[in-house]
């Protein structure tokens, strides 16, 4: 069955011609959301302003709405917008991606409303869950996330900072603007189990403080992942919707409607694909089994649907959180990192869109639930009839993942883990409306096959060069003596963040040993913090002798106790004073799970060598040359391991099109492009864990493991330059810094494209 290319055709003529959205009030029931008094199917897309530049902004809205959405939803990062204490930083420059106002306004530009998503708490895959650092580092006795007054004081004010940003920009529904909902707080019902009658408390007191906000009140707020069922937490008031996050959310509607009757349903999180983190393959979920779930959402009841992502883009500089995820936030959705259509994805869910569309009057005319038939096994029929015509329409399910569905009456054949959706008119039986006959076609979650658009994104190299790619420096590794800013002496190792407060992945732990002997097997033990991501380079006298670093999930962080492991590592020590300096490296805060406040980086415990406690430690924030392109005053020679050195050189821009980065043949490090850090890269190899699937013809519930590629390549290949990082009339000065050596001379300059799958 090939889906109806004409309804998608239709759909980027409606997005040609739509209006600005705007509203003035915004309203709901047990059955929808009423846009000024019309209720309105809501098909939205995540898209994180940060993640790319404002020149971006426009064009990406524009595919967001030829896909079909009509909504944007959007975190409010709380560490962009507050990165002082008490300095609200909400910028008005144009060029600047913090400028949360001109996105908004091109979102309304562009006819999409908007579901402000103001946290505290994003999570987002972004650094420390988009929570201040100055709120762990400078607050050490704050518990987040429940109802301690210092949080709660903080959150409020970041709230009322926000609201009164937008509303002063006219961008509230009742100021025609196209903001019309938000949300308070984060998926918090997944860790409200660990903070007790706190979390229930907070729950309360967050949702009375929005809903009750001067500005704040005159639009609907969500809770996502908040109540409803028992292991979600406390259940926010009735008058906060309680939403749904996950894969597939038509389950979770039942349970909804016995605990709160009288909302709408609300799939704030439907996941199209996954991140990735270093030493990961590749995720991606089936086009198919998307539209199964977003098909399935609406046949039971739903009225509200977002993917995140809708557009991904790129977590630059040092916003990825994680620890240990790679830069491109692509997550496998339609419109991906470098804003091309991915195909079918794009395709297939645009069509389920415009069936939506047509169907939604019949849909909101209905009763609040759909009468249902369920036939043999796996089979099922939802339909809905109009209360004030004869139109109707119908869904035809099958769940299972063997056999097809046979509706006899209709005369279809329903594939495996597919739905079909189709309208028609009601045919009074003897007990009043009682079938929906004379059925028309509209769509099909298997409604293509593989004669059908696919594509895939590509590199093409560009003979353009990088010139001049020259060592500038090699870090000089520091001693006991050296003195200056950032240079601090304790008896005993500091917490990392203590001392950096985040603003660099580097902390240098400097110290002396005086061995009794010679000694090429010494034991140095050391407790490190995991929270971000653990790396350590050990130097002996100068001398490289011991890298320890960890791709490992640092999502299970005990929530009663710092993360540590154990390090007991080898080195060679020369008799009398040796000195040690060991570096250790983050790659990115934690943002998911209880206790956020509680990560520690760097080294917790004493430094011991052979048993002997280390003392007068010398700590060096920050590498030499870090913030200023490696322009540190001297120069070194190359070190023969290559490790903490400094490259520059230059390119012009020749081509059209994005541009990135291929920094494969470099090891681990960063990488600024004119002065802009573009982020960390890392070339290492992705793990085993690789199964194709088949795009077409998927069947069976996803997970993120089910679907990856690429286990014999690296997690990352590419590295995004936006485009306003760019000069296209002088040379751009590319800025490379090496944490563990490399081949230069490999780093390519590419343009990316799309091209069809063969």
């Amino acid at each position: 069955m090939i889906f109806n290319i004409l309804a998608l055709l239709l759909v980027g003529y409606i997005c040609l011609l739509s209006p600005p959205a705007s509203a003035t009030s915004v309203s709901w029931n047990q059955r929808s959301f009423s846009i000024d008094g019309k209720p309105t199917m809501l098909i939205g897309g995540s898209f994180h302003y940060p993640r790319a530049s404002p020149s971006e902004w426009p064009s990406i809205f524009s595919e967001m709405k030829a896909n079909g959405l009509n909504l944007v939803q959007t975190y409010v990062f709380w560490d962009l917008h507050e990165p002082v204490e008490g300095e609200y930083f909400f910028p008005d420059d144009p060029q600047d991606p913090a400028n949360l106002v001109l996105f908004l306004q091109e979102a309304q530009k562009a006819g999409l409303y908007v579901h402000l998503r103001i946290g505290p708490y994003a999570c987002a895959e972004w650094n420390n869950g988009g929570i201040p650092v100055w709120m762990t580092t400078e607050h050490d006795d704050v518990v987040f996330r429940t109802d301690d007054s210092f949080w709660l004081t903080k959150i409020e004010n970041f709230l009322d900072a926000t609201l009164q940003v937008v509303s002063d920009a006219n961008l509230m529904a009742s100021q025609n603007g196209p903001i019309i909902m938000a949300q308070i707080e984060n998926e918090y019902g997944n860790v409200e189990y660990a903070y007790g009658p706190s979390g229930a408390r907070y729950v309360a007191k967050v949702a009375d403080y929005a809903v009750n906000h001067p500005i704040g009140s005159e639009v609907p707020w969500v809770m996502c992942q908040q109540g409803v069922i028992a292991s979600k937490g406390t259940s926010p008031p009735s008058n906060v919707i309680s939403a749904c996050n996950g894969y597939y959310c038509d389950n979770w509607i039942e349970d909804h409607i016995s605990a709160f009757p009288e909302q709408p349903h609300m799939f704030t999180e439907n996941w199209p694909g996954w991140f990735q983190k270093w030493g990961e393959a590749v995720p991606h979920r089936p086009a198919t089994d998307v539209a199964f779930s977003v098909a399935r959402w609406f046949a039971k009841g739903g009225s509200f649907m977002n993917y995140y992502m809708a557009f991904g883009g790129t977590s630059l500089a040092r916003q990825v959180g994680g620890p240990n995820i790679i830069t491109s936030y692509d997550y496998d959705v339609q419109i991906n990192e470098y804003g091309f259509r991915a195909e079918p994805k794009f395709s297939l869910t645009a069509a389920l869109h415009q069936a939506l569309y047509e169907v939604q009057n019949t849909m909101f005319d209905a009763a609040p639930t759909p009468a249902t038939f369920n036939g043999t096994e796996s089979c099922e029929t939802h339909t809905y009839f109009a209360a004030d015509s004869d139109k109707c329409s119908v869904w035809l399910s099958n769940w299972g993942e063997k056999n097809e569905c046979v509706f006899e009456d209709e005369g279809w054949v329903i594939p495996a883990w597919s739905v079909s959706v189709a309208s028609g008119k009601a045919i009074e039986g003897a007990n009043g409306l009682s079938s929906c006959g004379g059925l028309e076609f509209l769509y099909s979650t298997k409604g293509l096959d593989d004669s059908e658009p696919a594509n895939e994104l590509v590199a093409a190299n560009l003979d353009t060069k990088i010139e001049n790619l020259n060592l500038v420096s090699s870090v000089k590794i520091p001693t006991v003596d050296d003195s200056g800013d950032n240079i601090y002496t304790f008896d005993s190792p500091q917490e990392q963040l203590s001392l950096t407060k985040d603003k660099t992945d580097y902390l240098w732990y400097t110290a002396t040993y005086d061995a009794p002997a010679a000694n090429d097997n010494a034991i140095l033990e050391l407790e490190a913090g995991l929270a971000g991501g653990v790396s350590l380079m050990v130097y002996i006298n100068g001398e490289l002798k011991t890298t320890e670093r960890s791709v490992s999930d640092a999502q299970g962080q005990l929530e009663d106790v710092d993360w540590a492991t154990h390090e007991a590592l080898k080195i060679p020590v020369v008799e009398g004073v040796n000195s040690i300096a060991i570096l250790s490296m983050s790659t990115g805060l934690r943002n998911y799970g209880p206790y956020i406040e509680r990560a520690r980086v760097g080294i917790l415990s004493d430094i011991r060598v052979d048993g002997k406690v280390l003392s007068n430690v010398v700590h060096t924030v920050g590498m030499a040359g870090e913030g200023s392109g490696g322009e540190v005053g001297e120069s070194w020679e190359g070190r023969e391991d290559g490790s903490l050195t400094f490259y520059k050189g230059e390119f012009a821009v020749t081509a059209e099109g994005p541009l990135a980065l291929d920094m494969t043949t470099m090891g681990k490090g960063f990488v600024a492009v004119n002065g802009h850090h573009i982020g960390r890269f890392w070339s290492v190899k992705a793990n085993d864990k690789c199964n194709a699937c088949d795009e077409f013809g998927y069947v069976g519930s996803y997970n993120a493991d089910n679907c990856r590629t690429g286990c014999d390549d690296f997690s990352q290949h590419y590295y995004k330059i936006p485009d306003s990082f760019l000069s296209t009339d002088s040379p751009n000065e590319l800025v490379v810094f090496t944490e563990t050596g490399g081949d230069p001379a490999g780093i390519k300059l590419v343009s990316m494209s799309m091209a069809d799958k063969l």
